[in-house]
């Protein structure tokens, strides 16, 4: 297993993304849950599966498999979540993977790639009959994105180089061979939005909504009221 990190996605990246209870935890808890009101076993994969904290939620009740573009974070997911099998590898070379699976996830992942529809075709093709997907994506329709403009978090990376609106993921996932189950986003939390307002009080303010969705991790939030698009697709 190789332990070189892929350029930007080293030590540094991940730096405070293992702490307890922070805003990482309570997503990869979230996701987890996710995953779990649509398939309850099966085999899972996850694409850009970063730290494994993700699939270390899941092992117990899956056969858990795991890719990442960085050999530091392959590394690092190999302790947290012992029961995965895990790869260095591009989500481009996720086909070379022994399918079908019950469950692809890609958590924040998309964005990254030059041709996101030829990986969405992949994954359909690994994807069992009946398997889902389950993907976590910018959302450039976000009410405070264009007001941010280059200080929103999306357009701060980049290697965000396929931002695009929910209907042209659902479109792309649509004409992948999946079947759309449920979108909706993960609240307001790119705080600050207005000045003067402390940020805390803000995310207090704007966040709430997607606070319970997180903790009860029941999605109820529309996809206009999230600065992500979250997306569930049958096979």
């Amino acid at each position: 297993m190789s332990s070189t990190p892929a350029p930007g996605y080293g030590e540094d990246f991940y730096e405070g993304y293992g702490g307890l209870l922070n805003q990482y935890w309570w997503a990869r808890r979230f996701y987890a849950q996710l995953i779990k009101r649509y398939k309850r076993s099966g085999r899972l994969l996850e694409i850009g599966c970063g730290l494994g904290h993700v699939l270390r939620r899941l092992e117990n009740d899956f056969e858990t498999y795991g890719i990442d573009v960085s050999g530091y974070a392959i590394e690092r997911a190999s302790k947290n979540t012992p029961r995965s099998q895990l790869r260095v590898a591009t989500a481009e070379e996720a086909g070379s993977l022994p399918g079908p699976f019950d469950v692809i996830a890609a958590f924040h992942v998309v964005e990254h790639l030059e041709d996101p529809a030829v990986v969405l075709k992949a994954c359909a093709r690994m994807t069992a009959p009946g398997g889902i997907l389950v993907i976590a994506t910018p959302n450039t329709e976000a009410p405070f994105a264009k007001r941010k403009g280059d200080r929103w978090y999306a357009n701060t990376d980049p290697t965000h180089c396929s931002l695009k609106p929910p209907r042209e993921w659902i479109d792309l996932v649509r004409g992948a061979g999946y079947r759309i189950k449920r979108t909706f986003g993960d609240g307001l939390w790119d705080v600050p939005y207005v000045p003067l307002v402390p940020a805390k009080v803000q995310l207090l303010l704007f966040g709430l909504p997607g606070i319970v969705q997180t903790m009860t991790a029941l999605p109820f939030i529309p996809v206009r009221f999230g600065e992500a698009l979250i997306l569930v697709a049958q096979r």
